[in-house]
């Protein structure tokens, strides 16, 4: 019923490296009828595991005609350790929804597409890896569309997208693991606080790409509109999970490269023992 918490594997999306090197020039892209700049950063740190399990990737930043006709897309996957072929699932899964993004159809509402896109991916995942009714492999998703000031996502699992405003850091998506599950029926009068937070697989999937039958997943039904001077973070729950959101908040005062960079460096330097690979995405919007 539930994917096993995650352990990790070496992507071969993006950057894996210590530090990552300087951040790139700002991005200005033609909307009709406004202009945008964008800012982006990203850092990951393998952690204490043998492997890199991490993997994210951009659109093309390159491309003005995609950038003006399509906006921009980010997206992060954790795969899962605990089940075979994570690093493999999370590299397909950023392949397949930067594919997914050139191909989107300006007919349909964006939301749906979102869904079905993660709905079918998660069956091919299954269908790839399953067995006997059981996900063979697995990893998280959040994907980030921007297009002119309205951002869209697409999540499931328990990668994080935050928005940071006014100083403040605010969690966009919903975790889909036991916890929340158990959270909810508390909420409905069902069960208890403490069984809910101290539950031995709280940390366990319920949703996830990969997962025999995907009931939950966090999609923008409208796009979301951005203000001037908009962060927007994207972290694996092996950044959450070191730091709190406090110190995430205060780094995302940095330019974005410099926000991801010093996030790393301030998990890495807590010395946890077991820590998670890490990876931190961000954009900023002007």
């Amino acid at each position: 019923m539930f994917g096993r918490k995650k352990k990790k594997k070496a992507s071969r999306i993006g950057r894996t490296v210590e530090i990552p090197r300087e951040s790139q020039e700002p991005v200005k892209v033609s909307f009709p009828g406004m202009e945008a700049e964008f800012k982006f950063g990203n850092a990951q740190h393998i952690g204490t595991r043998k492997q890199q399990e991490d993997s994210f990737g951009f659109s093309d930043l390159s491309d003005a005609e995609l950038l003006s006709r399509r906006g921009i897309c980010a997206v992060l996957s954790d795969g899962m350790g605990g089940l075979s072929s994570g690093r493999e699932v999370s590299e397909l899964t950023v392949l397949r929804t930067l594919e997914f993004f050139k191909t989107m159809s300006d007919k349909e509402p964006v939301c749906l597409q979102m869904k079905a896109f993660a709905a079918k991916l998660c069956e091919q995942v299954f269908d790839l890896y399953g067995k006997d009714g059981r996900a063979g492999a697995g990893a998280t998703l959040v994907a980030v569309f921007i297009y002119g000031n309205s951002l869209y996502w697409c999540t499931a699992g328990d990668s994080r997208l935050y928005l940071f405003r006014g100083g403040r850091l605010y969690q966009m998506n919903e975790d889909h693991d036991y916890k929340n599950r158990l959270l909810g029926r508390y909420i409905r009068g069902e069960g208890s606080f403490q069984e809910a937070v101290s539950h031995p697989q709280k940390d366990a999937l319920t949703s996830y790409i990969g997962c025999p039958l995907m009931e939950e997943t966090d999609v923008s039904r409208f796009g979301f509109v951005l203000q001037n001077g908009d962060k927007i973070l994207m972290v694996t729950d092996g950044v959450y999970h070191a730091l709190t959101e406090e110190e995430m908040a205060g780094r995302m005062r940095k330019d974005p490269q410099e926000a991801c960079r010093r996030m790393i460096m301030d998990a890495v330097s807590k010395n946890l023992p077991g820590q998670d690979n890490m990876t931190a995405m961000a954009v900023s919007y002007n």
